[in-house]
Parts: C-alpha cells; structure tokens; sequence
C-alpha cells in the first residue's frame, strides 16, 4: 500500500475537478474529490461502488454495482 500525500500537485488537480464539477452543475462530496484528485496524480484507476464518481471525467474508473440486498 502507498499513502499519497496531499501536496501542491494533488491540490492543483483537485481544482481542475472542482472547477468541472461546477460547470457542470454536479456537486458531490468533497472526500470524493480529494480521492478523484489523488487518484488523477498518481493516473490510477479508481475502483469504486460510489456513483458520485460517474462525474468525473479526469479520472479512469470502474464503478462496480451494489450486491442486491437480502431485505426482501
């Protein structure tokens, strides 16, 4: 495992997704867009079930579908 750190490159990125985000008029959690940003840095592919990620277009992903649940 590889702790990134937050430093003046991370941050850049993280504007550049904030800054699409509102364009865009999507607003997500901002957890999600420090994550995005260190993954943007790093050029990983996030693997995710969180759907907030759909809208951020810098980033490669994979957005995995919940299980179903057994509530029913």
């Amino acid at each position: 495992m590889e702790i990134i750190s937050v430093d003046e490159h991370v941050a850049r990125k993280y504007g550049i997704i904030y800054n699409s985000l509102v364009k865009k008029g999507k607003k997500i959690p901002i957890n999600d867009v420090w994550i995005a940003a260190c993954c943007m840095e790093t050029g990983g592919t996030l693997l995710t079930r969180d759907t907030h990620f759909q809208f951020i277009d810098q980033i490669e992903k994979i957005i995995m579908q919940a299980p179903p649940s057994n509530l029913e």
